[in-house]
């Protein structure tokens, strides 16, 4: 049959088995050295990265849904990693910040899943590794 699926050779089914293993490659810093959730610790990052957010800006950031980025909030805050306060703006939302012992436990992590990202991708040249990321921005763009 000539319109078989080879997913050997079928680039977005190559493309998820990778996702899915990278992301358990770096899973094994921030689940096995601190026990936060897949999901816990992309809250937390993105957290940081804009340092006021709201949960609708997680799930935007993220691409997680609203019950993931809801258990995680809930999760990090009630381990005292973040702080919510109401939402100036839309006072239906909370904005969420990371507290003090939230900013410390990213701090701990980010060296580290730097550390694997680099381990990870040492087997390519420099060169590849630029092209590779600028592969991927160009596709991520094409889905939007």
């Amino acid at each position: 049959m000539k319109n078989n699926l080879d997913l050997e050779n079928f680039f977005p089914y190559q493309f998820s088995i990778l996702a899915q293993k990278m992301s358990e490659y770096i899973a094994q810093i921030y689940r096995h050295e601190y026990g936060l959730s897949r999901f816990e610790w992309r809250a937390l990052a993105a957290i940081a990265q804009q340092e006021q957010i709201t949960a609708k800006d997680i799930m935007q950031i993220t691409r997680l849904d609203k019950m993931q980025v809801s258990r995680a909030i809930a999760k990090l805050s009630d381990n005292g990693y973040v702080v919510q306060s109401a939402n100036k703006i839309d006072r239906r939302s909370s904005t969420l910040s990371l507290s003090k012992s939230g900013l410390s436990l990213y701090r701990k992590i980010v060296p580290k899943v730097l550390e694997q990202e680099k381990a990870l991708l040492e087997n390519l040249t420099p060169e590849l590794q630029k092209h590779f990321i600028e592969a991927t921005k160009v596709l991520n763009d094409k889905l939007r």
